[in-house]
């Protein structure tokens, strides 16, 4: 465990920010992550504008990321957050069928990790507490 995720960790549960245009996938995510214990979401967005105003006003210890929202999509947020914090941890999710070339452009820009829809569970769970951990 990194120095980093120590002090995240002694703080309490990672703090989340999740941006998806689905009000049912950000309330399923929210589930999953906050029924472990070690996980708090602190907010959530509708789009990737509004992603990026949260992680300026809160930032938080993980961004989640929906790849296909309205008014700006996740990865061009993620870019903007990764632009003022090059140490935010990201994490795409995406439905698209596309994953290589979403993989290296998340990658490119420095996202932390891609999850694919539809997910399993324990899937969001382990790759938030690995990027947490390790980056």
């Amino acid at each position: 465990m990194s120095a980093e995720s120590v002090r995240l960790k002694s703080k309490g549960r990672y703090r989340v920010l999740i941006a998806d245009d689905s009000a049912f996938i950000r309330k399923l995510i929210r589930k999953i992550l906050e029924s472990t214990g070690e996980f708090e979401v602190i907010d959530e967005a509708n789009n990737g504008s509004g992603a990026v105003v949260s992680y300026d006003e809160n930032r938080p210890d993980l961004v989640i990321l929906d790849v296909n929202m309205p008014i700006m999509d996740g990865l061009t947020a993620a870019k903007k957050i990764l632009q003022k914090d090059p140490n935010a941890k990201i994490i795409i999710v995406s439905a698209t069928g596309e994953q290589k070339l979403l993989a290296k452009q998340a990658g490119e820009i420095g996202v932390k990790a891609i999850i694919s829809k539809p997910f399993n569970p324990s899937k969001i769970v382990d790759v938030a507490k690995k990027v947490v951990t390790k980056g």
